[in-house]
Order: C-alpha cells, then structure tokens, then sequence
C-alpha cells in the first residue's frame, strides 16, 4: 500500500509540472532586476539593423553601444510554441514603439538561443517579424544570464547594462507591457 502512495504522489507531481510546463508558467527564469547584462551580442545581421541600433561596425557588440537609454531584449528560440505565441505580441510593442516619439530612444531586439540562421529566417517570414533578430547559437548569452527557458524579455538600461525589470514567460497585453517600459524609463530618468 505505501509503494502506490508514493507512486501516486510522484505521478500528481509530474502532471502538475507538465501541465505548468505547457501553460507556460514554468517557461523562463526571471533575471534578477539590477543584474548586469555582461553578454556580447553578435554583429548585427544587416546594414538595416546596425542603423536601427546605432551601432557604428558589423561586429559584435555590447548593449551599451546601442544608441538608446533602454533596449528590450527578448530571449527567444524560433522553435519554441511560447515564443510563437509571442511573435505577434512582440510585432505589436516593437510598432507602438515605432510610432510614439516619446520612445525613439527605446530600441527592440530578439536573440534567438540555438537556433540557426535558416530556421530564423523561417520565423522571421512565418511571423512577419518587424525586429532585428540576432543569434546566439551556442547558448552562450542565456549561460550568462542563467536563463534556461524561453521567451524571456528583459528590459535594459544601456547606460549602465543594469537590467530594469524582465518579463517571463508569454506577454499577454502589449499594451500594458509598453506602459511598464514608459514607467520605468521615467523612474530611471529621476535616478539620473
């Protein structure tokens, strides 16, 4: 009779973490606020975005040469279905972005975690993704960062490299994502 307890216990526990795990609620680590962002990103993928970024050579570089006071960073893979989701989702903070003036000097990218060039491309078209997306193939930023799990969006100060605030898992409301950054980007502008 305690054999089938056990058993049943071990059995609750992996389905409740599968159903998490699919729900999403298990789908990133947060990165502590006031972390740094130590990582350096890869060179920029075309001419088009080392002009969005600001950034004066095709080389890889630091989130403090990006030409912004803050930049949000989504960590994401193009095969993961919670990034899928949020492809949309990150299309339509990257455009409310775009079009207030209030934030040119907010910038979005994606760093796709081990994924290929070719299966980025496929996403990028699939989702009619508007963002630089850079890779990191070999994990190498996520290690950095202690992320383990995607999508996970950071949003980054790139005076100082200090993470902000970070968003894990699916956003659901674009909206009230975008007014979190203009929050913070009023509180970091008093900090100064």
């Amino acid at each position: 009779m305690k054999k089938r307890g056990w058993i049943r216990v071990f059995l609750i526990v992996a389905c409740t973490s599968i159903f998490l795990q699919s729900s999403g609620a298990f789908c990133a680590d947060p990165v502590e606020k006031d972390s740094l962002v130590k990582f350096a990103l890869p060179p920029p993928d075309s001419a088009q975005t080392q002009t969005y970024l600001g950034l004066d050579a095709m080389k890889p570089f630091k989130v403090s040469d990006i030409k912004a006071k803050i930049a949000i960073i989504e960590l994401m893979s193009a095969r993961c279905p919670h990034c899928q989701a949020n492809a949309p989702i990150m299309n339509n903070i990257y455009k409310t972005i775009q079009a207030d003036s209030g934030l040119a000097d907010v910038k979005v990218i994606a760093i796709a975690i081990a994924d290929d060039k070719t299966g980025v491309e496929t996403f990028k078209k699939q989702f009619k993704t508007l963002f630089p997306i850079l890779l990191d193939e070999k994990r190498e930023i996520t290690s950095s960062m202690g992320v383990r799990a995607t999508p996970t969006t950071m949003v980054v100060s790139t005076e100082d490299a200090k993470v902000l605030f970070t968003h894990a898992g699916e956003i659901t409301d674009a909206d009230a994502f975008v007014k979190q950054v203009k929050f913070v980007r009023q509180l970091e502008a008093l900090d100064k």
